[in-house]
């Protein structure tokens, strides 16, 4: 791909910090549940937090300025669908963890959400290679 077509940036070229942040992201949420469970300082377990932050901050950032590059003038309804999908997100999976941590324990239920997410790393890439020929088909996201 390259940089720019006719002096408008390429929306993929946003993409690359969140393929980082999705590869490190479940090294963050497996740490979250191995501190505790292995009875780590409560620093260790201070820091995981703030390493999923961190990690959440890298992936929604490029997230955003993707969704505004690519949709247009339809990126505020494509943001709504972003935010409302992070928002469930933030809303269900608190739910799922008090099951899977009685089940299987803190480490190895974290260890579960973190294999989740490491299935789900391959999506960015996936878009980031073949998005331009994606957005191509869409009436709401062709470049003109």
């Amino acid at each position: 791909m390259g940089n720019a077509r006719g002096g408008v940036p390429i929306p993929e070229n946003r993409l690359p910090f969140l393929i980082t942040g999705s590869l490190l992201l479940p090294l963050g949420i497996a740490l979250f549940g191995w501190a505790p469970h292995l009875h780590w300082p409560v620093l260790a377990f201070l820091f995981s937090a703030a390493l999923n932050g961190f990690f959440v901050i890298i992936i929604m950032v490029p997230l955003s300025s993707y969704v505004v590059d690519a949709f247009g003038i339809y990126s505020a309804s494509a943001m709504t669908v972003i935010l409302v999908v992070r928002c469930l997100g933030g809303t269900l999976l608190p739910l799922a963890i008090p099951p899977l941590t009685e089940a299987f324990g803190v480490g190895h239920g974290f260890l579960i959400v973190a294999a989740v997410y490491l299935v789900l790393t391959p999506l960015p890439a996936a878009v980031m290679r073949y998005g331009m020929r994606w957005r191509q088909k869409s009436i709401y996201t062709r470049d003109e």
